[in-house]
């Protein structure tokens, strides 16, 4: 079983297509979805996904969502099970948004693609991502980094990570990787941080109780 996340209107043949109903989207016209989800309230039994993919979704949802999809998405995968993320690459988009030689509209364009394009309640971005820090990411998560795609369109730039699951790790252990993880973005160990990060985690623990797979 292959699992395309978030398909919109592309969809992928030998891939479960998922995607929220149109009710959700406020310019898309179709939906070529084979199930109308929302990707938050998915689960699967343990080992029995061979592919999780997306594209231009990974970055609509927090750092602490995203680290319970990527312990939830291992849990799912069998051994060697492969998950496929395409996001904005953040480094190359950012030069775009800095330089003094791009034009308004060039440093528009890119803004838009760092921040997302807000036309609804989901179309905002939450994380910029290199290929350095997402291969990072997904290492600590039990993955194998086995290549990175770029591509442009449109004056927009990403970075696609394809990444295997290395190894099966428990729903502790996840929870202390994740606090690691996490604690990157704290500015000092402040009391008020020290909350900061007990919030993180919070909002983590109850999307993986939800995504985790089932036995």
């Amino acid at each position: 079983m292959k699992l395309h996340l978030g398909c919109g209107q592309r969809y992928l043949e030998g891939y479960v297509n998922i995607d929220y109903p149109l009710t959700e989207h406020s310019v898309q016209q179709k939906s070529v979805a084979d199930e109308l989800a929302d990707l938050k309230e998915l689960r699967y039994k343990s080992g029995s996904v061979d592919e999780v993919r997306l594209h231009h979704v990974f970055e609509h949802f927090s750092r602490a969502t995203a680290c319970a999809f990527l312990a939830g998405w291992n849990s799912w995968l069998k051994q060697g099970g492969t998950v496929r993320i395409e996001v904005p690459d953040f480094e190359k988009t950012g030069k775009v948004a800095l330089s003094k030689w791009s034009s308004l509209k060039e440093k528009s364009v890119a803004i838009r693609h760092i921040f997302g394009s807000q036309e609804a309640h989901w179309a905002v971005h939450y994380q910029g991502y290199t290929p350095t820090s997402l291969s990072a990411f997904v290492k600590q998560f039990g993955y194998k980094a086995e290549g990175i795609n770029k591509n442009s369109h449109l004056g927009t730039y990403n970075i696609e990570i394809i990444a295997s699951k290395a190894k099966a790790i428990s729903k502790d252990d996840f929870l202390k990787i994740t606090a690691d993880y996490l604690s990157n973005f704290l500015v000092d160990f402040s009391e008020s941080e020290k909350l900061m990060l007990e919030t993180w985690i919070q909002e983590y623990k109850m999307q993986v109780d939800k995504t985790f797979a089932t036995e």
